[in-house]
């Protein structure tokens, strides 16, 4: 292309088409194509591992030869051979699904309805071994039922490509349904007049799969050396094959670049796990930065002046009767204003949803029901309520005949913005902001997570258009919602789904089963499990991809014989609890292994809440590998998950559009937990409604007196927790500011800003001294960080001229801070402060509910110690036996049995004297109250008898 050539040159020649290619023969048999082709291609990758480094060589030596042997013995023509060999790229659609198939086949096998077979067909992932697919399985029963018919009229590549003819016109007339496909009369056709082998690739060709794996790239290049690149630039069989079907004659630049009215492979972004500040280096510190949009991409091929367009998706797939054929009428079409002297041109962009009532652009996934809800509509004007497409243009590749790949994209993009006129709302072209810093990717990325987007994209500058590629000069960065987990999490496999290769549910574990377990509880096995265990695993998500077959015998080699059939013996609920979705197979979380899984985003799709016990699952995740330093004790836990998850969207969380009608709407409000976590996952969340009603906007992390950092995040987590609302602005309507709290503990320029504003500053230790003490409590001076004259004054009429707080009890950690603080207290405490430091960590209130009558046979004064320890520690003593509840005796070497006697007499004498209804105390040695301090809780009287 000549870069002198104008962007509104007319210049719209296209090329002469070539002579048609011809067959001289008629067509094979499709079992000739099977045997000569597909099956021994299979047979080189069965024994893959025989041929070794030569399997390559002999995978090209099938191809040319069925290549040669087509062209002598048939023609020059392979356009119907290959929508066979290549049925994925074959635009004719059949609308049938693994299900569908299998439902048929039953049918036809006249199998009653939920037999053994059809559920084995269903679950064939569980019963086929590994590298079968799903043709050759259901091929493998039908074979078992019947045989092939004696007499078979064989079935040409032409009769065949007829029959496909009818199944796909059946098929957009109507829907298939459970037993539909199996009605069919094409379908039938083809069962009656096919051998196995034939049936087999029949199967996988109807249900679009690759019959010759990954070998495309192999035939393609083998067919004709520009086929693969001329492929990606029409992406359409009939226009390859009629135009390369010489392999001597070559294309030229310009013909193996766009071609109007085909799709072509676009320019992949793609993503590096790498700083800023490499980033910002491989993009030559010269980019652009651009909004990820959450829609599909769609190029729109715009011909004759706007008289014909063509909307098509990166897959080919045309989309052009949703959103217009012209410029005159059309969802999308109408809208298209480009300059008079535009004759054609290729424009790329991505089309989303876009919510007129809320001006928000909506998640993936209702693009195309927006454009059927506008066409059912036939409403021409945007301001309507509901929702429609939007087309967001970012590149301009094809103007007048001149291809523009070779431009560099600021260019591209100032031709752009000079042939169209956007239409808001309708037709846009998406901003780009000009950057040389790695600061500028990192700011932007914040302000994109607080916006709720996709990510950014980021383009090198001078970067060309490269059909296909996925390079670094475009580069995409999505936000880590799993920042706070270093994005991998740990998870525990507690099932799995055998099968050609197994799919392994993974779990998360409760955390209070954490805090409670013992070491015998440790150490039992699933033998006892339902007497012994009191630990709580739910259902997260399933991972099959990144485990290698190496990694899957481990698994197998460690877990042998610890898996149990969840149809026969399902798992205890108070041991493993799962959502809609169970696992054939079940295993005890205390044997099994765990797994670093990474993932691409959480997906919170309320379907998939409804399959996991967790209420939300991980999209896209993966096996990085396993952990064998790891166990359930150490693995990831709800609590941890949801609270990175809920504290890093706290402020990032993009608030997900509802597909809502029109005419119903909802009022905006702050994003809480209630707004995206199920019932499971909030119980297990939120432990109090201590802050109910009250919004925090927190400055920035805390550290307490003892040097404990709590960062932002978790400071949010503690507020959700407890029924709080955190806040990402200040942007409150008037009557909601009374229920603002202000929070922050550190000097900065937006603390000194927001008390210039009126604002109070509240330290971070109240939220902490709150929840310790179960009540909100009112603020005390050490509470008060920035704060109005009368508030501060208010606030020291709550504590002593020490300190000390009157409406809360102090903790020993604070006592001991006030004893430091105030010398004099400490001498006036010295009773007090000359209990041995190991006993300081007791619970405060261990022995509330003892009244405590310490007995001994000499005038000890370890008896004293006795009565300081319990008094301390939440209960009281007494010198009379009769109001005691426990008896404590100390252990001296003198003591002797005769004292004991008398002293348990006492005690019954003592007993039947007040009555029948009252308990009587027990007796217990010295060794009980070292106990209880050692194990930091009451420990059972019965186990430290003194008689």
């Amino acid at each position: 292309m000549d870069d002198s050539t104008g962007p509104l040159s007319n210049n719209s020649s296209q090329p002469s088409d070539s002579l048609k290619p011809e067959n001289f023969a008629p067509s094979p048999d499709f079992r000739w194509l099977c045997l000569e082709l597909f099956a021994r291609l299979d047979d080189i990758n069965i024994n893959r591992v025989k041929y070794g480094k030569a399997a390559s060589v002999k995978y090209i030596e099938v191809i040319i030869h069925f290549i040669k042997l087509w062209r002598t013995t048939v023609g020059d023509d392979f356009f119907p051979v290959l929508r066979l060999i290549l049925p994925y790229r074959d635009i004719r659609t059949y609308n049938i699904k693994d299900f569908t198939l299998i439902k048929a086949i039953c049918k036809s096998l006249n199998l009653p309805r939920d037999s053994l077979t059809e559920k084995k067909l269903i679950n064939w992932k569980q019963y086929a071994a590994r590298g079968t697919n799903l043709s050759s399985f259901c091929v493998e029963e039908v074979a078992k039922r019947r045989k092939e018919p004696e007499v078979i009229t064989p079935m040409s590549i032409h009769k065949l490509i007829e029959v496909l003819d009818e199944l796909s016109k059946e098929a957009s007339t109507k829907k298939w349904g459970f037993t539909g496909l199996s009605d069919s009369a094409s379908f039938k056709y083809c069962l009656q007049n096919m051998t196995f082998l034939e049936m087999r690739y029949f199967f996988d060709i109807i249900l679009k799969v690759r019959v010759i794996g990954g070998l495309e790239h192999k035939f393609l290049n083998c067919w004709h050396p520009d086929a693969q690149d001329y492929l990606s630039v029409v992406s359409d069989l009939k226009v390859l094959a009629y135009k390369l079907w010489d392999p001597s004659m070559r294309l030229g630049r310009k013909e193996l670049s766009i071609n109007i009215g085909h799709a072509f492979a676009p320019h992949f972004a793609k993503r590096l796990h790498i700083s800023y500040e490499k980033t910002c280096a491989k993009l030559k510190s010269d980019f652009y930065i651009e909004e990820k949009l959450d829609g599909e991409r769609i190029q729109l091929h715009y011909m004759n002046g706007g008289a014909r367009l063509r909307f098509l998706s990166r897959r080919g797939t045309d989309y052009t009767h949703l959103y217009g054929e012209s410029t005159e009428r059309g969802v999308i079409s109408q809208f298209l204003k480009l300059r008079e002297e535009v004759h054609d041109c290729v424009l790329d962009g991505e089309m989303v949803s876009f919510d007129k009532e809320r001006k928000v652009v909506l998640p993936f996934g209702i693009v195309k029901s927006a454009a059927v809800e506008e066409l059912i509509n036939s409403s021409s004007s945007i301001e309507s309520e509901g929702y429609r497409p939007l087309y967001m243009i970012f590149d301009l590749v094809y103007l007048n005949g001149v291809s523009l790949t070779r431009l560099p994209l600021y260019t591209r993009k100032d031709y752009l913005k000079q042939v169209i006129t956007p239409v808001p709302n309708a037709v846009e072209v998406v901003s780009a902001l000009e950057c040389t810093h790695h600061h500028a990717i990192e700011t932007s990325l914040h302000k994109a997570i607080e916006m709720g987007s996709e990510g950014l994209i980021l383009k090198q500058r001078s970067s060309t258009y490269d059909i296909g590629a996925r390079n670094d000069q475009w580069l995409k960065i999505k936000p880590e919602y799993f920042e706070d987990l270093g994005e991998n999490m740990d998870l525990i496999i507690i099932g799995r789904d055998p099968g050609k290769k197994d799919s392994l549910m993974c779990g998360l574990v409760t955390e209070t089963e954490l805090n409670g377990q013992t070491d015998e509880l440790k150490t039992s096995t699933s033998e006892n499990l339902e007497t012994s265990s009191q630990m709580k695993v739910l259902s997260f998500c399933n991972v099959a991809n990144g485990v290698s077959d190496a990694e899957f015998k481990e698994i197998e080699r460690k877990t042998r014989g610890c898996w149990r059939s969840f149809a026969l013996h399902p798992p205890p609920n108070n041991l493993l609890q799962f959502g809609s979705k169970t696992p054939v197979e079940w295993i005890d979380p205390r044997v099994s292994l765990v797994l670093e899984v990474k993932a691409r985003s959480v997906d919170n799709n309320q379907l998939s809440g409804k399959k996991y016990k967790a209420g939300s699952t991980l999209h896209g995740a993966y096996c990085r590998k396993i952990r064998d330093d790891k166990d359930w004790s150490t693995c990831a836990t709800l609590t941890q998950y949801l609270q990175a998850k809920i504290a890093h969207n706290y402020y990032s969380y993009k608030k997900r559009a509802h597909q809502l009608s029109p005419r119903k709407k909802k009022p905006r409000r702050v994003t809480r937990l209630d707004d995206f976590e199920s019932d499971t996952a909030r119980e297990c969340l939120k432990e109090s409604n201590l802050f109910d009603g009250m919004r925090f906007y927190i400055l920035g992390d805390y550290v307490d007196p003892f040097g404990h950092r709590y960062d932002k995040s978790t400071i949010v987590s503690q507020i959700i927790k407890h029924g709080g609302t955190a806040l990402h602005n200040m942007t409150l309507k008037p009557e909601d500011l009374s229920s603002l709290w202000v929070i922050g503990g550190k000097s900065t320029i937006e603390c000194a800003s927001l008390l210039d504003r009126g604002y109070d500053v509240i330290d971070p230790s109240w939220i902490f001294d709150s929840i310790a003490a179960g009540m909100h409590l009112k603020l005390e001076p050490k509470h008060c960080f920035y704060v109005s004259n009368r508030l501060l004054e208010n606030s020291k009429k709550r504590v002593d001229t020490c300190g000390d707080s009157f409406c809360r009890p102090l903790s020993f950690s604070e006592y001991d801070q006030l004893l430091v603080k105030w010398p004099r207290v400490k001498e006036e405490s010295v009773k007090c402060s000359s209990v041995a430091p190991e006993l300081e960590a007791a619970p405060l209130f261990m022995f509330r509910r003892y009244k405590v009558f310490v007995a001994s046979s000499e005038k000890a004064a370890a008896t004293f110690t006795y009565r300081e320890t319990i008094e301390r520690y939440g209960g009281s003593t007494t010198e009379n036996l009769s109001d005691c509840n426990l008896v404590l005796v100390h252990n001296s070497p003198i003591d002797s049995p005769q004292f004991l006697q008398d002293l348990r007499n006492e005690v019954v004498a003592e007993f039947l004297h007040r009555g029948t209804e009252n308990r009587i105390p027990r007796l217990v040695n010295s060794k009980w109250l070292n106990a209880c301090l050692s194990e930091q809780c009451l420990v059972p009287e019965e186990d430290y008898p003194c008689v």
